[in-house]
């Protein structure tokens, strides 16, 4: 059986038209999704979801209970859950972190045995760049390493706090920062 020419160009109308007018097209939500900020040529690319809109916030006990060795004296953090996936009920919630945090002199010296080669800065929430100076030198960290030496044993930290691993981890010894990002579950 063949179609007429019109028939296929009035069925080909009617499939555009509905794309349009889909309505499980994502509109304009509060949802981050990583290609909707500014870049950095510093920094990897952000690849975390939200279904909230990140906020940056100063908070130095969402990096120092879950790293204790990091004792980090200024930290500007942003923490967000991964989007739910409904289809897979039992899973634990994903979490995500990012953050530029001060630190000491023992922090930087711990962490120096942990060098790799370097890269771009770890793939922080873009709102965190201004916390970033751009005059910084910076050496990225082996993110195992990272974890073992500023969080030696997880088991003591706090649940509420949520232990996490650390994904990528920059530091700089001229300006005492660490740009970092890590995931967790609760």
């Amino acid at each position: 059986m063949r179609l007429p020419l019109k028939t296929v160009a009035s069925l080909l109308a009617v499939a555009a038209l509905t794309a349009a007018c889909n309505p499980f097209t994502p509109k304009d939500t509060p949802r981050a999704t990583p290609t909707q900020y500014p870049q950095d040529p510093r920094f990897s690319e952000f690849v975390f979801e939200s279904d909230e809109e990140p906020t940056v916030k100063a908070r130095t006990d969402s990096v120092n209970v879950r790293w204790p060795n990091m004792e980090a004296s200024e930290a500007h953090v942003v923490l967000e859950y991964s989007p739910a996936l409904a289809f897979i009920p039992a899973q634990d919630p994903e979490f995500w972190l990012t953050a530029v945090a001060t630190v000491p002199d023992e922090t930087v010296q711990l962490l120096a045995e942990g060098t790799t080669t370097d890269t771009l800065l770890p793939g922080i929430y873009p709102d965190l760049y201004e916390y970033v100076p751009q005059d910084c030198q910076f050496t990225t960290i082996d993110p195992k390493f990272a974890d073992n030496a500023l969080a030696p044993d997880k088991e003591k930290i706090p649940r509420d706090f949520g232990p996490m691993n650390i994904e990528a981890l920059a530091m700089s010894e001229d300006c005492h920062l660490l740009v970092l990002t890590a995931l967790g579950h609760s």
